[in-house]
């Protein structure tokens, strides 16, 4: 018999081109569907709306109001519970999940859940934001393009995090806050290999948003700026009220999460209940909210309503992200920011008299260390802010906001983001295990190997050895061979017989029968090609083996290669260089 199939060996090779072609694709896709998001809940309620806003659900009567949320409450019951529990999963913290403990794989059901959930949920007006559902969209439709096209396990995962940051580009015209949101909160990694794909799918996400809704950013933002050095006290005290009411709002949803095994009929019934409630006597609680901010950028602030609106935001979003509600919670930290901002602009006219200071300055200030303490995302809070005005004097005092609110959250209060207490995800920055993460199991296995029956005569053995194989893979028996044990077997017991007598003798008495040979095998499990070296280690350790078989696709079909605990050990252990000589 013949050592293997022809084309057994294959060219294992790693391409940026390819891997940028694909992550513009997908940052096109991503944001061609976040588009029709968008339009889907904002066209018909800038028809129906009598403000012609999309955002203006004060405008409506009180019980147009109620009638509103109640229906769309009732209408998203009947429709989620018809699904089972882990179809229901939605939002950044269930991308976070897939990506962390599946590869990166989103399931189908869930990203339709969440892209007809999300409008029904802003089209009825809830406190939600869209930005959260805009994630799951981006990286869902991202994780079926890479799906279809069989993408391995750590392509996977960047084309997921592609499609994130496509969606917040789109959703914000920001496409460096894009990138930085995929890498610092999906990947929990800075890598050049992610950042060139990122970057191309968050710009294409960017070109494709302004085509259709122009070159403004989700917010009208004025001329902003820090008046004097004086101001620093001041803007360190609002960042330390951040870090506080931000880590209120985390506690707040871990405490309501024990209520989530409860029937939605129950939890988000009364959810629905209680918006209704709230929104007889607080209107502007509705919807995102982004008309209210924008009035507040612009310095128009009633205080007592901006401070009613910060509770009623911090009560009704908390209680759907807790719930899995189909909202987002990023938008509503937005609100919450700078309605503290806001507040605290009032505030200063007790503490500095005699000093007018911007508002807006402040709206925005608390925007960034509220997305930054909540979201546990400082890098890219300052991005945003940074991309929002189009104005690097913000820089200075949002980094020191964004700072002191995120070690108030981390430091003080000892908390993760608000994704991690979504999911129970323990945050993990091992560096070999991302290492382990993002390596094809391509790179390192071997493939100077040949497959051979148990069964073979002598002229078949003499032809496997002619390749000078490593090592020969038993396929029937699933054991690798040394093929020097082969070797050795034929030089000892058949080249010393009588050779004319031998090659005289009926061929039905010349087999040797491998798993018999004297010699070292080696029991394995199979793998696709598509796994990373994660996955390898996990399969080793699962089945308490130390070698597999590499198989080119998730079927098990053709044999590539075979890898080793000792081979991915010595991938990733620190081997030292000698030192140059010296001139």
């Amino acid at each position: 018999m013949t050592s293997r199939n022809e084309g057994t060996r294959m060219q294992v090779k790693e391409s940026q081109i390819s891997l940028a072609l694909l992550a513009t694709f997908v940052g096109l896709i991503s944001a061609g569907l976040i588009t029709l998001f968008r339009l889907a809940y904002e066209l018909p309620l800038e028809h129906w709306l009598p403000t012609g806003d999309h955002e203006g659900f004060e405008s409506l009567p009180t019980m147009t109001r109620v009638f509103l949320l109640l229906g769309s409450t009732a209408l998203l019951i009947f429709i989620f519970s018809r699904l089972k529990p882990l179809q229901r999963k939605v939002g950044v913290g269930h991308v976070l999940q897939r990506i962390e403990q599946h590869q990166g794989y989103l399931p189908k059901t869930n990203l339709i859940a969440q892209f007809f959930g999300a409008i029904i949920a802003l089209l009825g007006g809830h406190s939600v934001g869209r930005e959260g559902p805009a994630v799951h969209i981006g990286a869902g439709s991202a994780s079926q393009f890479g799906q279809l096209l069989k993408t391995p396990h750590h392509r996977l995962r960047i084309l997921a995090a592609c499609g994130v940051a496509s969606a917040i580009s789109a959703s914000f015209n920001t496409p460096m806050a894009g990138v930085i949101f995929a890498m610092e909160v999906v990947l929990l990694e800075y890598s050049i290999k992610g950042f060139i794909p990122i970057i191309l799918a968050s710009v294409t996400g960017a070109i494709l948003s302004r085509a259709v809704f122009g070159n403004e950013t989700a917010f009208i933002v004025p001329s902003l700026e820090m008046g004097s050095l004086l101001e620093i006290p001041y803007i360190l005290l609002l960042a330390l009220i951040c870090g506080v009411l931000g880590s209120l709002f985390i506690i707040t949803v871990k405490f309501m999460q024990r209520w989530n095994t409860r029937p939605l009929w129950q939890t988000w019934g009364l959810l629905g209940i209680s918006a209704a409630i709230i929104s007889v006597y607080l209107p502007e609680v509705m919807g995102i909210g982004y008309d209210s901010v924008n009035g507040w950028l612009q310095g128009e602030v009633v205080f007592g309503l901006a401070l009613a609106l910060l509770f009623a935001k911090m009560l009704l979003s908390g209680w759907a992200s807790a719930m899995g509600f189909p909202g987002g919670l990023i938008g509503p930290c937005l609100f919450m920011g700078a309605a503290i901002g806001v507040i605290m602009g009032q505030l200063s006219s007790y503490f500095m008299p005699n000093y007018p200071i911007n508002i807006g300055f402040y709206a925005m200030l608390g925007m960034g260390a509220m997305m930054a303490s909540v979201l546990r995302a400082p890098l890219a809070a300052l991005m945003a802010l940074l991309e929002l005005t189009a104005n690097p004097n913000i820089i200075l005092p949002g980094m020191m906001a964004i700072v002191i609110a995120s070690l108030t959250v981390s430091e003080v209060f000892h908390l993760p983001s608000i994704f991690r207490v979504q999911t129970n995800l323990a945050v993990n920055h091992d560096p070999v295990r991302q290492l382990l993460r993002n390596t094809w199991v391509g790179q390192v296995m071997m493939q100077n190997f040949n497959i051979c029956p148990r069964l073979i005569n002598l002229d078949s053995a003499q032809h496997i050895l002619s390749d000078q194989p490593a090592w020969i893979f038993l396929e029937s028996e699933q054991q690798l061979l040394l093929s020097s044990d082969l070797a050795r077997f034929i030089e000892n017991h058949v080249e010393n017989e009588n050779t004319e007598k031998f090659n005289q003798a009926d061929p039905d008495h010349l087999e040797i029968d491998c798993l018999l040979l004297p010699g070292d095998r080696k029991m394995v499990k199979s793998i696709s090609l598509m796994a990373n070296l994660q996955n390898a280690l996990d399969l080793m350790q699962q089945h308490h083996i130390e070698w597999l078989v590499v198989h080119r696709d998730e079927q098990f079909n053709q044999v590539v290669g075979i890898i080793s605990r000792d081979m991915i050990e010595q991938h990733y252990r620190y081997q030292p260089q000698a030192p140059a000589p010296l001139d």
